[in-house]
């Protein structure tokens, strides 16, 4: 399985996905890049972007993103082309 269809597969399980999460679970060290890239783009489908705000252990504040695919009508015909895609890069 290629790390695309491993992140579609996670997006489509209804997980959230942040920058931490990509690299540890995926190897991604751009996720950002790769949803809009890997998942938006290929598939036109609409990821939608949550802020988290955080502050680091030495006090400084920051902000990140997790990522969510949703379950609408605009992106349905993206999710079936996501399906076919993880069958096809898992039986290879």
């Amino acid at each position: 399985m290629t790390a695309t269809a491993a992140l579609a597969k996670y997006l489509l399980e209804g997980n959230v996905v942040s920058i931490m999460d990509g690299f540890k679970l995926f190897g991604i060290t751009n996720v950002p890049r790769e949803i809009s890239r890997a998942i938006e783009q290929p598939f036109n489908v609409i990821v939608s972007r949550t802020p988290k705000k955080f502050k680091s252990r030495y006090g400084r504040k920051g902000e990140y993103y997790e990522y969510r695919l949703n379950y609408t009508d605009y992106n349905k015909n993206g999710i079936k082309k996501m399906k076919d895609y993880i069958k096809e890069k898992s039986t290879k």
